[in-house]
């Protein structure tokens, strides 16, 4: 009787462990289930569905794209990434280290083009003509813009360090394996946004998707030296006009009939007052170009990390300065930052980011 008893606990437990893991396994199932039945419901239309990500696009931006294209692809949906401005040298760099084509150059769509963008969500920094499209889709990881979730059918937006993250999860949930030319264009977006895991917006869904993606294509200890030459690219400004320096990484933004814009570079310490100087003298040319009414420039310092052994963070920020121009723009950048330190020039000792720190107080402003 002992005997019995044992053995029917024995099968209970083990009842309850399946029972366990059926349950855990039900939300992502039906997660998985779902997403696929809003993806089968949009209107895809006869033609081809571009995605795209921002203008002046990063290596987030144009690997996000390029990824979740292939991931459509992969589901049977006709899509094909493209960019609406030229690729900066970081993007080529790692493009050609790693072995990855890039997309072509499109710069405006025809109205009823079927789109999805990622790492945006502001029409400023749409591809031209998307106001006329039909947005089937928003991958992004940023506050929600002028294009509303509520006014885009299907939306996986989450504040991660990386849209490169968000594509991950989704080739995860949905079954899709990741091949090894999915696995470079996606860890190539993860480790340029995040700055190799370094910044204070990476998440540990940024961490285990890079780690996945280094561990597969064998780069774990090759990370580090990767990530150093992709900085280094990022601000190599060598042949380039001041007006392509300052709009290399630049975005616009409109807030209630208020247009502005934003430019970032980033510059060694023994750069900055030049420098400064420099994208000062040009935002004159850039506003009157960009047709906005204010201008503001993020310039990122950056040293050499005192830290010698530390491999994998080469280079570490030494504050923000925030520059500005335009009727207005005084008011704005103290009010973000501080107090000016000279005419045109704001300073903060901690490290700015443009999408937390900067974008936010000014959109709460302008409203």
């Amino acid at each position: 009787m002992t005997f019995m008893c044992k053995k029917v606990g024995i099968y209970a437990s083990i009842m309850l462990v399946c029972l366990a893991v059926f349950a855990a396994c039900r939300p992502k199932a039906d997660a998985a289930s779902d997403f696929r039945a809003k993806l089968a419901q949009l209107d895809w239309g006869e033609d081809t569905c571009y995605v795209y990500g921002h203008k002046t696009p990063d290596v987030d931006a144009v690997t996000s794209a390029l990824a979740y294209a292939k991931l459509m692809r992969s589901l049977g949906y006709n899509c094909v990434a493209k960019v609406s401005s030229p690729i900066n040298r970081e993007t080529q760099y790692i493009a050609q280290r790693l072995g990855f084509a890039l997309p072509e150059l499109k710069t405006s769509v025809q109205p009823g083009t079927r789109l999805i963008i990622t790492d945006h969500s502001e029409y400023p920094q749409c591809v031209d003509g998307a106001k006329e499209a039909i947005i089937l889709q928003k991958i992004d990881h940023h506050t929600d813009g002028d294009i509303l979730d509520a006014d885009v059918p299907l939306v996986r937006r989450e504040m991660v360090g990386s849209t490169n993250t968000i594509v991950y999860d989704c080739y995860k949930l949905l079954g899709v394996p990741i091949d090894d030319e999915a696995a470079k264009i996606i860890l190539a977006g993860i480790v340029s946004d995040t700055h190799n895991l370094s910044k204070s917006n990476t998440i540990k869904a940024d961490s285990i998707a890079w780690e996945a993606l280094a561990t597969q294509l064998r780069l774990l200890d090759q990370m580090a030296g990767i990530s150093k030459a992709m900085i280094e690219a990022s601000y190599n400004y060598d042949g380039m006009t001041d007006t392509e320096i300052f709009l290399s990484d630049y975005k616009d933004y409109e807030v209630d009939n208020h247009l502005y814009g934003i430019g970032n570079i980033t510059v060694m310490q023994n750069q900055v007052e030049d420098m400064i100087n420099r994208m000062l003298a040009v935002m004159p040319e850039v506003m009157a170009r960009k047709g906005n009414q204010m201008l503001f420039g993020l310039i990122d310092v950056m040293i050499p990390n005192p830290d010698f052994n530390n491999a994998a963070k080469p280079y570490v920020k030494r504050g923000s300065y925030f520059i500005y121009y335009g009727e207005g723009a005084q008011r704005i950048a103290e009010a973000t930052v501080g107090q000016s330190i000279r005419e045109g020039v704001t300073y903060s000792p901690r490290n700015l980011s443009r999408k937390t720190h900067i974008v936010p107080p000014i959109t709460q402003q302008l409203k």
